[in-house]
């Protein structure tokens, strides 16, 4: 689908996008950081982990349960990044 834009529209709207994409390579940053401090913490990697929780076979903890957010967050981040970066590219 394309859309028509006006010039007089289109650098403010470039803008935005360029500070969308700094907001969300900071965000990332963050999420990568508290994953980091788990992982540390429990002496496992995110895919480990995440494949023992997924199949049950970790407990209840608060901490796993923000860990597995994280994760999905993390993924959730990195999809709207680069579809960001897909914009503007095409641009």
């Amino acid at each position: 689908m394309e859309v028509a834009i006006s010039e007089d529209v289109a650098p403010v709207i470039k803008d935005s996008i360029h500070r969308e994409i700094v907001l969300l390579e900071s965000k990332l940053n963050l999420v990568k950081g508290e994953i980091k401090q788990f992982e540390e913490k429990y002496h496992s990697t995110s895919s480990a982990f995440q494949k023992k929780f997924d199949k049950g076979e970790l407990g209840d903890s608060q901490d796993y349960f923000e860990w597995w957010g994280l994760i999905k967050g993390l993924k959730t981040l990195e999809d709207r990044l680069n579809k960001a970066k897909a914009v503007i590219t095409r641009w």
